[in-house]
């Protein structure tokens, strides 16, 4: 099942949130600290005075300047539209929509009935289930339903049409962000605490040994995963299984209920070869009062909420003392409009994108993109270690990559999801009915073939870019295109360092560790030669061990780290080609600009837990290496600043790395 958002959630996930945007300038000022010399750390030269100066909001986990001043002031402006909503007849039936689901979030008494409710529910259909075999395929029946279950499941591209979906299966329970925190004793300790009390707040007999069975289940889950840089490589390997085999295989899962849903000419991704004997293991070895035990606990966790207030305190609490959770719960308004976002993206999105954004120039964007492309393609021809036959793949993976910029230009291309009836005071009903219609949307691509250049399933005032490599295509949304990373009225290298650098980082991924595995056409394919891939990966290892002794974990953000490296690279050969015939006192104004931008856009805060799972979970550096470790690899830096060959922030010609 598709991993869906719930109110609750952000106690037991990892997910960032927004919420509302106090003390956040139309255009925030950087002031610089000239008491820390750039050539030392550029990062703390361009970021301290404005980080020393911000108060992160109790209930924040993390503010990254460039991104969170975006999406704190477009969700500010969806706050005051959807109050405004509320107070009059809706106009249309997709406004109608937004407003009822957010009426039903913000009925705490409405959503206090409805939570025991749906407990009592879950409790009187147990008791209907009188065998494992009986659970087991109600289980089944549930992996298609818009509701959570045992076994979940994912639509993944197919390594050689990505127009067609292959079918990924999962452990439906899990909570844990990371496989490492279920080593963590004290996190352990204090879940098995709160587990029991789960149990009794709901009212459920023998709670001590119920949260027992729990955490047995999670630790062998999670010793069962991959970790974060072991699913990065996975995830580009070709091992599959068949319908046939695993119905015969594994027989106690049921699958076979589910797996007649699917065509038989859907391949089966098998990317974790552990996932399915452990869930066999568990359907095997667990009695079942230890399988509803789990159901207990994993479907219905995160619905105690304005009924359970006392467990809700209790679960923010552990979360945020072990998993990077915040200090205090944001207003019910902020969290109503917030989940209204997530549920409702590309029709809030229609709504309120021409009224924030009424002037916005894409054609400019469209320019500044291209001459980023047109970089790389530069810098591609100059290429000396590729072979011939590799080289000419990767420039016509860069020149043929479909750019989608900023929103749908016609009605017709939003793609909403269909229409439907929400209840002022149903909100867990309307989540579901939400669910199972947006996983409709995509089951239905095992049966028939995406339009890989639609806008589907986009929400457009997101603040992001990405590339997709199975597509060959970069998407460069709306939301992202604000100061610093871009403003209309900035020169066109400030743009450049920062939205530029942007696009080129995404473009990037189309060469890096994992995207060089895919070809222009979007297929899996090993388009560099033996000679290639060594070559590569000595350029590469020297990042992996810069980044290392950076703090970070080198190989798992050696892909991001390459972007970083691409996209400033494809900026600044942007920005001071020959075309660009400033002085020579101008231009090294200019290069100071472009770095200090470039710094600008990494600054960020965040509570330490945080910042801890980021080093577990993320593929993307910390701020300070976005920054620091890039620019020592531009002689232009050195330059810019007057740096000594002795600075930290300056490596010497041979130590500098140019991939492509």
């Amino acid at each position: 099942m598709f991993t869906h958002f719930a109110l609750l959630a952000s106690l037991f996930a990892v997910t960032s949130s927004y919420g509302a945007s106090s003390e956040i300038p139309l255009k925030r000022e950087f002031p610089l600290n000239n008491k820390i010399n750039p050539c030392e750390n550029l990062y703390e030269h361009a970021c301290s005075k404005t980080i020393e100066s911000f108060q992160l909001r109790a209930d924040r986990r993390r503010h990254s300047f460039a991104f969170s001043d975006s999406a704190e002031r477009i969700l500010e402006f969806k706050k005051n539209y959807i109050k405004e909503l509320t107070s009059k007849e809706a106009d249309s039936p997709v406004s109608g929509q937004i407003k009822n689901f957010y009426i039903s979030c913000m009925n705490k008494e409405a959503r206090a009935k409805e939570e025991s409710s749906e407990i009592q529910k879950m409790m009187e259909d147990q008791k209907k289930i009188t065998n494992k075999k009986d659970w087991l395929k109600s289980q089944a029946e549930k992996i298609h339903s818009g509701k959570s279950g045992f076994i979940g499941y994912s639509a993944t591209d197919n390594f050689d049409d990505a127009r067609k979906s292959d079918l990924m299966l999962s452990p439906g329970y899990s909570l844990l962000p990371e496989k490492s925190y279920a080593k963590n004793e004290e996190l352990i300790k204090a879940l098995e605490v709160l587990v029991t009390d789960y149990f009794n707040t709901i009212g459920a007999d023998r709670p001590t040994d119920r949260a027992k069975t729990v955490l047995k289940y999670e630790i062998d889950q999670q010793n069962n995963r991959f970790y974060p840089v072991e699913a990065r490589i996975a995830y580009s390997q070709r091992r599959f299984v068949t319908k046939k085999e695993l119905i015969k295989k594994y027989p106690d899962l049921q699958l076979k209920v589910f797996l007649n849903q699917i065509p038989d000419t859907t391949l089966v991704r098998n990317m974790n070869p552990k996932t399915i004997p452990f869930l066999n293991k568990i359907a095997k070895d667990y009695s079942l009062d230890e399988l509803k035990t789990l159901e207990m606990f994993y479907e219905f966790k995160s619905k105690l909420d304005q009924g359970y207030p006392k467990f809700y305190d209790e679960a923010f609490v552990f979360a945020n003392k072990f998993l990077g959770g915040k200090n205090k719960r944001s207003e019910l308004d902020e969290e109503c409009t917030t989940l209204a976002m997530h549920r409702f993206g590309a029709e809030f999105d229609y709504l309120v994108l021409p009224k924030m954004f009424p002037n916005f120039s894409s054609e400019k964007v469209a320019d500044l993109v291209g001459k980023i492309k047109s970089s790389i393609l530069t810098s591609l021809s100059k290429n000396t270690w590729l072979t011939p036959p590799a080289k000419k793949e990767a420039e016509r993976k860069i020149s043929t990559a479909f750019m989608r910029l900023v929103s749908p230009q016609k009605f017709e291309d939003w793609k909403f999801l269909p229409i439907a009836e929400y209840g002022k005071d149903t909100y867990l009903a309307n989540i579901e009915k939400r669910n199972e219609i947006s996983e409709n949307r995509e089951f239905k691509f095992f049966r028939e073939l995406k339009d890989i250049r639609s806008w589907e399933g986009v929400e457009p005032l997101e603040v992001n870019a990405f590339y997709q490599s199975s597509y060959n295509q970069f998407t460069m949304l709306q939301g992202i295109l604000q100061y610093p990373f871009y403003d209309q009225k900035s020169s066109e290298i400030e743009n450049l360092a920062g939205v530029g650098m942007v696009v080129g980082h995404e473009l990037g991924h189309a060469i890096d560790d994992q995207g060089s595995k895919y070809d222009a056409d979007g297929k899996l394919r090993d388009w560099m030669t033996a000679k290639d891939l060594k070559k590569f990966k000595e350029l590469t290892k020297s990042l992996i061990d810069q980044y290392s002794k950076a703090g970070m974990n080198g190989a798992y953000t050696l892909g991001e780290n390459i972007g970083d490296l691409v996209g400033l690279t494809a900026a600044y050969d942007a920005s001071f080609s020959p075309a660009n015939t400033a002085s020579e006192a101008d231009l090294k104004t200019q290069k100071k600009n472009f770095f200090l931008n470039y710094a600008r856009s990494w600054c960020e805060v965040q509570l330490p837990g945080v910042r801890d799972l980021r080093l577990k979970s993320d593929p993307h550096s910390l701020g300070v290496a976005r920054v620091n470790e890039v620019v020592k690899h531009f002689a232009g830096f050195k330059e810019a600043f007057n740096c000594l060959d002795s600075d930290p922030m300056v490596l010497s010609a041979e130590q500098r790395v140019h991939i492509w």
